[in-house]
């Protein structure tokens, strides 16, 4: 039996553009993604007792085992399995659900790459990503593994280096369905993509979501509000996670304790 524990990380949007509105109903963005080093805890067990490579999944309330990414993401692998071996997965969640930071897509992501290697299935990177844009917009990217900006559907992927910063993540009391966000006749539809040079320019750091979230989701609306008096506030992708950059982490300490007054949240130090 064979144990391995691994952190599914959290991303955030530094920047989410949306250009256009395709036939098929799904958008063209322009954006920045963010790996964060911090997320789920992820378990994954192995055992070969009978060698029919069974899949089982904790860490979950009130989820069908065939409706969680999870498992989705292993039975796209099944066919290529070369080393079959029983695997029981543990997710010990930290990434809020409905919260814009990627935490399903991130474990799906986690769970291609764990099993590709251990099954013995010997698909390459490209393969895993082909395979993990089945799974969702950007699962993909979670694949690729490095900060990226993304256009498409936000499956094209540039490796970029972003600033070093310390990050404050602001948990509203509520969720967002990304689809809901998308659909909303408020949503700015038409925005132009910037030169790869000025996505690295914060002032290039737009969210074209920012604006409906805000109108729909009053508890969002408030910490935003409340934070944005003294910050400049960021929403990562559909929300409902706010997020505030520092370079200073004396700055980031302090902003995290006002921040505590008006929401849960949790501050990242940047590893220089």
């Amino acid at each position: 039996m064979e144990s391995i524990t691994t952190i599914s990380p959290a991303k955030i949007n530094l920047m989410l553009r949306v250009l256009n509105q395709r036939g098929d109903g799904y958008h063209e963005l322009q954006t920045v993604f963010k790996l964060l080093d911090w997320g789920d805890q992820m378990i994954f067990t192995f055992n070969d007792l009978d060698g029919d490579s069974k899949v089982s999944i904790t860490g979950f309330k009130n989820l069908l085992l065939e409706n969680n990414l999870i498992y989705q993401a292993s039975e796209l692998l099944r066919p290529f399995i070369q080393t079959p071996f029983n695997v029981a997965i543990d997710v010990k969640k930290s990434i809020p659900q409905g919260g814009g930071l990627g935490g399903g897509s991130s474990n799906a992501a986690t769970t291609l790459t764990i099993l590709n290697a251990h099954w013995g299935c010997q698909l390459s990177q490209e393969e895993l990503m082909a395979m993990a844009l089945k799974l969702g917009a950007d699962v993909p990217f979670f694949v690729f593994a490095h900060d990226a900006l993304a256009t498409g559907v936000g499956e094209n992927l540039s490796p970029i280096d972003l600033p070093v910063k310390h990050v404050l993540l602001l948990f509203p009391d509520c969720t967002v369905t990304t689809g809901d966000v998308f659909k909303d006749s408020k949503l700015k539809r038409n925005q132009l993509a910037v030169s790869e040079k000025l996505v690295l320019n914060e002032s290039s750091w737009i969210n074209d979501c920012l604006p409906v979230v805000l109108s729909n989701y009053p508890k969002i609306k408030k910490v935003y509000d409340g934070a944005s008096v003294d910050y400049k506030v960021y929403l990562s992708g559909t929300g409902s996670t706010l997020f505030i950059l520092f370079d200073d982490i004396s700055q980031a300490e302090k902003a995290k304790k006002m921040a505590q007054a008006i929401c849960k949240c949790h501050l990242i130090n940047a590893k220089k």
